[in-house]
């Protein structure tokens, strides 16, 4: 994006005129346009287009071929639409190695774009039995569960939710959240995270999801279940993260044990997704 720019500030570059003369259909000629704008860095990401009146003005042409043409490329994942924002050029995707264990804000930064971290709720709650099981603790017993939502050049891509024992992690509430969680408890507590098992599923947002990703109800997020666990092998996080399926890639390296082939009763590689 260019320096001048602010990302809500919509594209002053205009495509090249519509040739009429042309059997290529107009919708296929704008989304060829505008996708060559993209790919030469014209639109860079993050930039938000013009409306849709406005591009059919300067070209021209009806509304319908503009609407068909942004609307084949927000599918084709070049564009994003986000209600009553507008129509923006789609960062590139965060790519996560699913290999060792690391943090998730170091992800985040990695990426060279703004990144945040915004604390939703951190709070003392019974443990339900999924947590209960995770961590090995009474039903009930106190735990710290803590909700933020990562954002990248201002957008809402992640939502996580972690659990901690209480009897661990005593007065973690009073701490800065919106940092690395795993920095923190090594500082704080010399608690070292060093395993964890992951369960990875597609699911659809439901209603809360949906409005702190700021995503439509029903829309398919990649889910990330994990059980960590510390230096002395005890488990000390239970976590649920939701990636935005399209803004994420998980990069998964595998290796033959012993000389064997393929086999899918094997643990899986570690990583954590909360830190």
């Amino acid at each position: 994006m260019r320096s001048s720019e602010s990302p809500d500030s919509p594209s002053p570059e205009l495509p090249v005129e519509i040739d009429r003369g042309s059997p290529v259909p107009y919708h296929e000629q704008i989304y060829r346009l505008l996708l060559d704008q993209i790919v030469s860095g014209r639109l860079a990401p993050g930039q938000k287009l013009m409306q849709e009146k406005e591009y059919a003005a300067r070209l021209g042409v009806s509304l319908a071929p503009v609407r068909q043409a942004i609307l084949a490329l927000a599918k084709d994942g070049y564009l994003t639409r986000t209600r009553g924002r507008g129509t923006y050029v789609r960062e590139a995707k965060v790519g996560a190695e699913i290999q060792l264990l690391s943090s998730f804000t170091a992800t985040l930064n990695a990426t060279g774009l703004p990144a945040a971290m915004r604390v939703l709720a951190a709070e003392t709650v019974p443990a339900s039995e999924p947590v209960s099981t995770a961590l090995r603790i009474p039903l009930g017993a106190e735990v710290f569960r803590l909700r933020r939502v990562a954002f990248l050049s201002g957008e809402p891509v992640v939502l996580l939710t972690a659990s901690l024992p209480v009897s661990l992690f005593p007065g973690l509430g009073a701490a800065d959240l919106s940092g690395s969680l795993y920095e923190l408890l090594h500082e704080r507590y010399g608690t070292v995270m060093t395993s964890a098992r992951n369960v990875i599923e597609v699911v659809r947002a439901l209603p809360e999801h949906a409005g702190h990703l700021q995503v439509p109800v029903g829309e398919a997020l990649l889910r990330v279940e994990a059980v960590t666990h510390d230096q002395h092998g005890v488990p000390v996080e239970f976590s649920q993260v939701l990636y935005q399926a399209d803004r994420f890639r998980f990069e998964i390296e595998s290796h033959p044990q012993h000389g064997v082939g393929f086999q899918p009763d094997r643990t899986p590689p570690t990583t954590s997704p909360t830190a």
